[in-house]
């Protein structure tokens, strides 16, 4: 049987763009507002902050509204944060309007992950793998929409942005309607596995977003250099995503804490010759870990309530894991050591109630 909601993985794709086309320009945007360096997390904080603290609340508002057009609603706000970065006039506007673009992000999440998880029943893993190997192919264009800014000037490039993100809601205005049910929020496994996986959520961000100004500053690189070096990030997350379908062939817990510490230790190379290489192994077992994980609780809850489910992980991923962002500016050239220990924390805090899965 073919898959079926394809217009949900396109969107996925421009949705994703949205959560790291401003990383490569966090440069470019403290000089313009002569601001400090030790500022740049705040930019990525603002969007996570606004897409963690509304995860739980938007899947509620799904129950009301339904899987569709709550993702198509998301959408659309995320559409309006972009055209609103493009016109901002100071460096506060711009940590604004991106927290408005993380709120519209959790609308479109949990419910685009549910609908895909309701119209493919007998694909959960395969279909969680795709989803997030659309995040990362987004991810890519994100990174290098920097080649864009300087074409077409930063405001043109971010309210193409908008226009490109406007028109991937209206493609999903047909996909059926499901309503989800709240009561799968009292499920306390996919409370524990939130907890557990929030540093390893936090590192792959943290990579993303601050390793184009990590490497402009201490290794020197361009920031054009320093963002298509952070796209193999994205590049080898394909990989991890599309090898999602491992899950549904052996022990996921243990495969989850495998690919969890597997994807967090590889930033330390970030400090040497080696930073390739530890890019490129951390974006595949990262992405391997959050697939893993998403595919439990899509199985945990029983599809069509996975949007519960998936905001629930992915509110305590964010809530959690965000930290790291601030926490990895204020921390300098120790950075990826820090970011290291606090990761790996929430793994060994939860281990326990993980292992009795």
């Amino acid at each position: 049987m073919p898959m079926k909601g394809k217009t949900i993985y396109l969107a996925r794709v421009v949705y994703s763009i949205s959560w790291f086309y401003l990383s490569p320009e966090i440069p470019y945007i403290l000089s313009k507002y002569n601001v400090s360096s030790s500022l740049a997390g705040f930019i990525p904080f603002s969007f996570f902050i606004g897409s963690g603290t509304m995860q739980l609340p938007s899947a509620f508002i799904s129950t009301k509204i339904g899987l569709r057009n709550s993702m198509t609603l998301g959408l659309l706000i995320m559409s309006i944060s972009a055209f609103l970065v493009s016109t901002s006039s100071t460096f506060f506007q711009v940590v604004l309007f991106y927290f408005l673009g993380g709120v519209g992000a959790s609308l479109f999440f949990s419910s685009g992950g549910a609908l895909l998880a309701e119209l493919n029943k007998d694909k959960l893993g395969r279909v969680m793998g795709l989803y997030n190997a659309s995040f990362s192919l987004g991810g890519i264009i994100g990174l290098n929409w920097v080649f864009l800014d300087q074409l077409l000037g930063f405001k043109f490039a971010t309210t193409l942005l908008s226009a490109i993100t406007l028109l991937s809601a209206f493609t999903n205005l047909r996909l059926p309607n499901y309503f989800p049910n709240w009561e799968v929020i009292r499920n306390v496994k996919v409370l524990y596995f939130g907890i557990a996986t929030s540093g390893v959520w936090g590192v792959y961000y943290v990579v993303g977003e601050l390793f184009p100004t990590f490497a402009h500053e201490y290794l020197h690189v361009s920031d054009v250099e320093g963002g298509v070096v952070t796209s193999l990030l994205l590049v080898s997350s394909l990989v991890g995503g599309l090898l999602g379908f491992l899950g549904d062939r052996g022990n996921k817990v243990k495969l989850l804490l495998f690919s969890s510490v597997m994807g967090v230790l590889p930033s330390l190379l970030l400090y040497t010759n080696l930073y390739v290489i530890g890019i490129v192994t951390l974006g595949v077992f990262n992405e391997l870990a959050i697939s893993i994980l998403y595919s439990i609780v899509a199985v945990e809850t029983k599809g069509l309530n996975s949007s519960v489910g998936l905001a629930e992980v992915n509110s305590l991923n964010i809530v959690l894991g965000t930290w790291l962002e601030p926490l990895a500016s204020f921390s300098g050239h120790l950075a990826w050591v820090i970011v290291d220990v606090a990761a790996l924390l929430p793994l060994l805090v939860v281990f326990k109630a993980i292992r009795t899965y």
